[in-house]
């Protein structure tokens, strides 16, 4: 039934953002060293902490849309785009 697959796709995508952003709070607490080679390890890892961030952001509204398509469908509706 499309209301169980929409179900399913809207906790995957909801089950990658939680891991999306443990992933990045993980990388935030990566320590670095003091020297010029350890402070461009720093912004680079802080670097890809953020657009982890942004990729889990991005899979949160995605599971907001399913969540959205399910609440049309499940009342008897359509979206047309």
């Amino acid at each position: 039934m499309i209301t169980d697959e929409l179900e399913r796709n809207r906790e995957q995508w909801r089950r990658r953002a939680q891991v999306l952003h443990s992933l990045a709070q993980s990388c935030r607490r990566i320590d670095g060293w003091d020297s010029p080679a350890g402070k461009l390890f720093d912004d680079r890892v802080a670097s890809c902490a953020e657009s982890i961030d942004r990729l889990g952001e991005r899979a949160e509204k995605l599971a907001e849309a399913y969540d959205l398509h399910l609440q049309v469908v499940s009342a008897g509706g359509r979206i047309q785009l």
